[in-house]
């Protein structure tokens, strides 16, 4: 089982302003804001329930993006569509639908990257749902 994943990036505020409007959409949380000196700025997500796996911010002035895309589940098609209208109030670009992707099956999803050009999707996968 996935524990958690952290993504670098080098405008924290940005990338915490996107993910805050999205994360009870997907079924997560915010959790923390940490200003320890091991993790300075770090904001941590959690599921809605409480429980992992969880996704952190790190600031990282270093950060550039890569080819990883992190995806969420969520149930139906309309959570994606309304999930679209989130990522375009919210500073996403490269945004490709929602619409269905049938070369991976029952597939709905929302494409996009943040302001840094990381990877996200948003999926209502019939076939995972069975």
């Amino acid at each position: 089982m996935l524990h958690h994943v952290d993504i670098h990036v080098r405008n924290i505020d940005a990338a915490q302003t996107l993910l805050d409007a999205l994360a009870e959409h997907i079924g997560y949380r915010r959790i923390t804001g940490s200003d320890e000196p091991e993790e300075p700025g770090f904001v941590g997500y959690e599921t809605a329930t409480g429980g992992r796996p969880r996704f952190g911010l790190i600031p990282d002035p270093a950060s550039l993006p890569g080819s990883t895309r992190l995806a969420f589940a969520v149930e139906t098609r309309g959570q994606v569509d309304a999930a679209a209208e989130i990522v375009r109030k919210h500073g996403a670009r490269a945004i490709e639908g929602p619409g269905l992707h049938p070369e991976y099956g029952d597939y709905y999803a929302v494409f996009f990257e943040d302001a840094e050009g990381n990877k996200f999707e948003i999926t209502a996968d019939g076939e995972a749902r069975r």
